[in-house]
């Protein structure tokens, strides 16, 4: 009899779980260790040069030229110019972050 209702008890558990949550079965795992990645504080300093520019340039196509489709060639250019001159002012840096022990196999998502 104690076995019948504790299997029971689990079945309802996991069928609440099932309607109360969405469940995804996302395993990862990975060892403790030192990995690279992209300095975050270099590509805002690279993100806030671009749109500094770009919005210099969108100053001066609106304000000086009349034709769209110049506008569109103008703006398109010099976004290039603007972004090849950013990454050169701000290149890209790697640096090495400790990466902690992680181990997930199921993601819940509340479904209400």
């Amino acid at each position: 009899m104690n076995r019948t209702k504790a299997l029971s008890i689990a079945v309802a558990l996991v069928l609440a779980v099932l309607v109360l949550f969405e469940v995804d079965f996302n395993p990862q795992f990975s060892l403790p260790g030192e990995g690279r990645q992209v300095d975050a504080e270099q590509e805002a300093r690279y993100a806030a040069c671009y749109a500094e520019r770009d919005k210099e340039i969108h100053d001066v196509a609106f304000s000086t030229i009349d034709n769209p489709d110049v506008q569109k060639l103008y703006i398109k250019n010099n976004r290039d110019v603007a972004r090849s001159d950013c990454r050169a002012q701000y290149p890209q840096r790697w640096v090495t972050v400790d990466e902690p022990f992680r181990f997930n196999l199921v993601d819940l998502k509340y479904r209400y």
